[in-house]
């Protein structure tokens, strides 16, 4: 069977202009997500899908959140070569706003009725922040991945953060890819990301699906997303296998 990474790089994204750019980069919402993103809920420290996404071109631009992983901690994984990005730097980064990331504010598209109460994790929450960082080959050869990627953390929840930054009416396209794996940390979000969660269910409401799931065998994968046939590989955490599904319509050609 083939790879994640030989399926994916079927049809690579073109190299960003924003991303390419050599003078001082800086957030731009509207460039970073016209670009390829790759949303990870729940995404711990796990660079799985940053690893596979590089190594076949197919996006260049990742969107991590995680409520119980702080800035401080991120910056320290970042710039440490072993336990960072394998063979990237940290080129830039700097502080995102709310306003930054949705101008003008968002209307949610799940109720409170619907929402589990997370006040019993209270204590692993760290205070919401957003940053942007560049990452940037250490060896300058593009060979091994991409010159640059560009990297959003969220220290939010992963189902309220998906709604706000691409369900909004505004033109905002669906991610490229979706992570789903519901095992990582505490799972302290409003619900779960698989089949009929709070997820799925946004995402539903609104029409705002992802071409890909990239999903863990703890978690159920959305209907209407078929096996791609590539090989299970472990990540996350616990390191349960993860399959990748793709959007039967698009497979179909409709």
């Amino acid at each position: 069977m083939p790879a994640i990474v030989d399926i994916l790089g079927r049809a690579p994204e073109p190299r960003p202009e924003w991303l390419c750019a050599q003078e001082a980069l800086r957030f731009d919402r509207d460039a970073f997500f016209k670009s390829r993103t790759v949303y990870y809920p729940g995404s711990g420290n796990d660079g799985q899908p940053v690893k596979f996404c590089a190594l076949s071109r197919a996006a260049h631009s990742f969107v991590h959140v995680d409520q119980s992983v702080g800035w401080e901690a991120l910056y320290d994984r970042l710039v440490d070569p072993e336990q960072g990005f394998r063979g990237y730097g940290l080129a830039h980064h700097e502080k995102v706003t709310r306003n930054d990331l949705r101008p003008g504010g968002w209307t949610p598209h799940i109720s409170k009725d619907e929402t589990w109460s997370a006040n019993k994790f209270a204590d692993h929450f760290v205070r919401p922040f957003a940053h942007f960082a560049v990452l940037e080959r250490r060896d300058g050869d593009g060979s091994h991945g991409p010159r640059r990627l560009a990297f959003l953390f969220i220290g939010g929840d992963g189902i309220a953060s998906y709604d706000a930054l691409y369900c909004q009416e505004d033109g905002t396209p669906p991610p490229f890819l979706a992570v789903i794996r519901d095992s990582n940390g505490f799972g302290m979000n409003y619900g779960r990301f698989d089949r009929d969660g709070l997820l799925d269910r946004i995402a539903r409401r609104t029409g705002v699906l992802p071409e890909f799931l990239l999903v863990a065998d703890s978690s159920i994968p959305w209907a209407g997303y078929a096996d791609t046939g590539a090989d299970a590989e472990p990540g996350g955490s616990a390191a349960h296998p993860g399959r990748l599904y793709r959007r039967e319509c698009l497979n179909n050609g409709r």
